[in-house]
């Protein structure tokens, strides 16, 4: 799994300083757990960086790495984020923190769900991701690369349960063998070394802006073929099942 981050808000979340956060993000790192990297756009004719990404292992014995098409992505749009006053770390701890102000401190905390929301949509701090497509299933999405890893006898009845949370989540009720189909050939994908799962991952990720930011979709499922199809994703999906 992959997230775009700001180090100052998780620290912040944390309760902690960046010295003792980045401190035990080393130790995170030297266990294979984590791996991150600052990122960098373009603005004012210099790369500037908008924030921290971070690949978090979520099978046992696998090894968190970055890849090249996570460092070149570009995962936000700064100069806008910078333009808009609001759509930065510094701004959001600014309004949380009050200028000189010292009382409340617990109205000061940066809450989870502020990192899940800039996870979904870097420099947005709160939920891009309103009723069509609920915070749960951005869960299922994250633990994706479970599957597998999933025992061969129990995997069906695991694929049947995330196919359900995914269809339910992006609105598309009576596409769920899309949604089986999808993750299946996503699950082959992986299997064959190709990063299937987490490429889908990613693509599900900016779908869920996509159903927030375009008011009236209908057929998100179709949205979803298109973006794979755009990755060169789509194309691996037809290719022969081999045994798992």
């Amino acid at each position: 799994m992959v997230l775009h981050q700001s180090v100052e808000l998780l620290a912040a979340h944390l309760g902690v300083s960046r010295v003792t956060f980045y401190k035990h993000l080393a130790t995170l790192h030297s266990l294979g757990l984590v791996a991150s990297r600052g990122h960098t756009s373009a603005y004012g004719g210099l790369a500037r960086k908008d924030g921290t990404l971070f690949a978090v292992s979520l099978k046992p014995g696998h090894r968190a790495r970055l890849r090249y098409d996570d460092l070149r992505h570009q995962w936000r749009n700064l100069g806008d984020d910078i333009a808009s006053g609001t759509r930065t770390a510094w701004a959001f701890l600014q309004k949380l923190r009050g200028v000189n102000s010292h009382s409340n401190k617990e109205k000061q905390r940066v809450e989870l769900q502020n990192l899940k929301s800039w996870a979904v949509r870097p420099g947005i701090t709160e939920s891009p991701v309103k009723d069509d497509c609920k915070g749960q299933t951005q869960d299922y999405v994250y633990s994706l690369e479970i599957l597998s890893e999933t025992h061969p006898r129990r995997r069906a009845e695991a694929v049947d349960r995330y196919a359900q949370a995914l269809a339910a989540g992006y609105g598309d009720h009576s596409n769920l063998n899309f949604w089986r189909w999808v993750l299946w050939r996503a699950i082959d994908s992986d299997h064959r070394g190709e990063g299937g799962l987490y490429r889908l991952q990613n693509a599900l990720t900016r779908l869920a802006v996509d159903i927030q930011e375009w008011k009236g979709l209908k057929k998100p499922g179709a949205l979803l073929v298109h973006r794979l199809k755009e990755c060169g994703l789509y194309e691996q999906f037809q290719q022969p099942v081999i045994n798992n």
